[in-house]
């Protein structure tokens, strides 16, 4: 039985001691100011997704007070809950990268990120309509061709997704300068996405590739934490 299946039935069973369902829970949740979907409800329910973004994790505690449970009970199946505190993005991030190279990632040997811009788009509710990233990077060595993109697991592309496309949370597609070649999982936490340029650069030539990324969920759309990295830091 896998962690989410656990954290699954327990919060089915606790539905089910309070005799109430996920429309009720909604209710309650909206009079709270936490605008939950019922697919999103559902998927919990189910197994199939796992609350894990910070704004879920909130969700989370606030269902138990309304069920009537202890504080934790709910969330002491969730996976990382164990922990302290959620792993620090940076530390993610080293980890992929070590882990990236030794699966032949494309890393910061062959470009020079030079420029980084994230641009976050609200509707009037505050919801996140779409994520915006562009970046300009300089060839290293002659030929430079791609370079990688961290992300967040759940996130989907034209050609490929990082576990089941049917829940996938955001939708990634490029605007201009580059094509998404594809996401795969890294460690736990965070994916890479490939980012390949239009055509292969010379020795010092640039490129300004830009990205956005879509919600497609209700948790995602309302999320409060929106970032992406690149396998470079700018210095």
């Amino acid at each position: 039985m896998t962690e989410s299946r656990r954290f699954a039935d327990a919060f089915a069973d606790a539905l089910e001691a309070r005799g109430v369902g996920l429309t009720w829970l909604r209710d309650r949740l909206t009079q709270r100011g936490h605008t939950v979907s019922l697919g999103a409800l559902s998927y919990w329910r189910s197994g199939q997704r796992e609350p894990s973004r910070r704004v879920s994790l909130e969700v989370v505690d606030v269902i138990e007070d309304v069920l009537g449970l202890r504080p934790s009970s709910l969330s002491i199946h969730l996976r990382g809950r164990a922990r302290s505190g959620p792993t620090p993005f940076d530390e993610l991030v080293g980890m992929a990268r070590r882990v990236g190279q030794d699966r032949g990632l494309v890393g910061e040997g062959e470009v020079d990120r030079i420029a980084f811009d994230l641009v976050v788009d609200v509707d009037h509710e505050g919801r996140v309509t779409q994520v915006g990233v562009t970046q300009i990077f300089v060839a290293a060595v002659e030929g430079a061709a791609s370079v990688t993109m961290f992300v967040a697991p759940g996130v989907s592309t034209d050609g490929a997704a990082f576990g089941d496309p049917d829940v996938a949370e955001t939708h990634l597609r490029a605007v201009s300068g580059c094509t998404v070649d594809g996401i795969v999982h890294v460690v736990d936490g965070i994916s890479a996405a490939t980012l390949r340029f239009d055509r292969p650069l010379a020795l010092g030539e640039s490129v300004a590739t830009e990205v956005v990324m879509v919600p497609l969920t209700d948790e995602a759309a309302t999320d409060a934490e929106w970032g992406a990295v690149a396998e470079q830091r700018l210095e």
